[in-house]
């Protein structure tokens, strides 16, 4: 991951695969025999962005040392290029977790929340399914631009083209930009635990549709339709949770516009999963 967001391929903004490359290449870095399958795995902590890795113990019996020694060097070997990104600890008997520093995860929500996701490389055979089980997931989307377009309307962000006959793949704001997500001491806004969860779903979405860019790393065959869902239950329970209007809207602005930031970006993966992985409509309103 990168300050500069320009940077970013979406191989690089799926957290999981950009973790994957740099852990091949710490190990390359210490001389001793490379490893392709590189296991990581989310934590089960939804309320914060954490991957953990049994590299080290996957390596014991090959490299012929003990667990915690093989993790001490390959975080040696990850400090240069991970330290501004993520928090590293080595954990008993030698995981590796890590987790997604504020600042890190700040670029990577604005990244999300203003830049479209790329046609899939190969096409996708969406599954059968009744228009009544789809239905709420399409109801999530019209509702994320029913708010974003009401915030244009009281003037909480500016949309550079808010009078669109269809749904955009993205809403590009013309303000603020950036979204302000992180506050003055450069810790994240975003606290609520209905917020924590929906920035968890995305994580997942965005690591789970790593392969129909071309990144295939023998990952599974992944459900879009629970995948879109899941998202969908997320992006509800903060909505019902998490107020932008009222109190929050007048003594907490910037609050109210970091919210705003999280539905453009579940408004951008739903379309995108709604049109190209399920082939049905992303109505712009219901």
């Amino acid at each position: 991951m990168v300050t500069n967001t320009d940077d970013w391929g979406w191989a690089e903004i799926a957290v999981k695969s950009l973790l994957q490359q740099r852990l091949r290449s710490a190990i390359a870095r210490t001389g001793l025999p490379p490893i392709d399958d590189i296991p990581l795995n989310r934590s089960k902590n939804c309320q914060q962005a954490i991957y953990v890795s049994a590299i080290a113990l996957k390596l014991a019996p090959v490299w012929q040392q003990p667990p915690q020694a093989i993790a001490l060097q390959v975080v040696e070997n990850l400090k240069a290029p991970c330290s501004k990104d993520f928090i590293i600890e080595i954990l008993p008997p030698g995981i590796l977790q890590f987790e997604l520093a504020d600042a890190a995860l700040a670029i990577w929500l604005q990244r999300l929340a203003q830049n479209p996701l790329p046609v899939p490389e190969s096409q996708i055979i969406p599954p059968a399914l009744p228009a009544d089980e789809l239905f709420p997931i399409q109801y999530s989307h019209a509702r994320c631009c029913s708010l974003l377009r009401m915030a244009h309307r009281e003037k909480l962000i500016s949309i550079a083209h808010p009078d669109v006959s269809a749904t955009p793949a993205i809403w590009q704001l013309a303000a603020p930009n950036p979204i302000p997500w992180l506050n003055s001491s450069g810790r994240l806004r975003l606290l609520h635990p209905a917020e924590r969860g929906l920035i968890s779903q995305q994580l997942t979405v965005v690591d789970s549709l790593v392969p129909i860019f071309g990144e295939k790393n023998g990952e599974k065959s992944v459900n879009y339709f629970k995948l879109a869902n899941s998202l969908s239950a997320a992006f509800q329970t903060f909505y019902s949770q998490c107020r932008i209007w009222g109190e929050v809207k007048t003594e907490t602005p910037k609050l109210a516009v970091a919210r705003l930031g999280l539905v453009l970006a579940t408004q951008s993966l739903l379309r995108f999963m709604l049109v190209n992985l399920l082939d049905t409509v992303a109505f712009l309103e219901l």
